[in-house]
């Protein structure tokens, strides 16, 4: 990719991140940006609850959707993200909206890198942690 800006969006191996990518592709495309898709995969590998399948079916929608996909094998995710965007610096990072049972990994990211914003979707709804810009007043209790 150029130097032009980047829509990062984080995946898991689930068929529904499909809808990502495409939500991760409108947003690129209203910023004249690229398209970058990541996925962070446990140290071992596949196993039943992990299908390759479904990763190759996610790499090919990125792929004509426009984008690149990196995977990751790690067993801290947040951390391999973290330094992905640390690296390659996106204008914005694009999740799934956490469930029940969350283990805060878009709390992780945003803590660690608080200067990022992140877009979290949920079927067609976005919501949005943006950067604290030091020029907001702070409340005070």
């Amino acid at each position: 990719m150029d130097d032009k800006a980047t829509v990062l969006v984080c995946v898991t191996a689930q068929q529904s991140s499909e809808k990502l990518i495409d939500a991760g592709r409108s947003i690129a495309d209203e910023n004249s940006a690229d398209l970058e898709v990541i996925s962070v995969l446990p140290i071992d590998g596949f196993d039943n609850r992990n299908n390759p399948e479904i990763l190759d079916r996610l790499h090919q929608h990125a792929k004509s959707a426009g984008g690149d996909m990196a995977v990751y094998f790690s067993d801290d995710p947040t951390l391999t993200v973290a330094a992905h965007i640390a690296k390659t610096k996106p204008m914005l990072l694009v999740t799934g909206y956490p469930g029940e049972g969350s283990n805060g990994f878009i709390s992780l990211i945003h803590l660690l890198l608080p200067e990022l914003p992140i877009s979290m979707i949920d079927g067609e709804k976005v919501y949005n942690i943006l950067p604290f810009e030091s020029s907001q007043p702070v409340c005070k209790g």
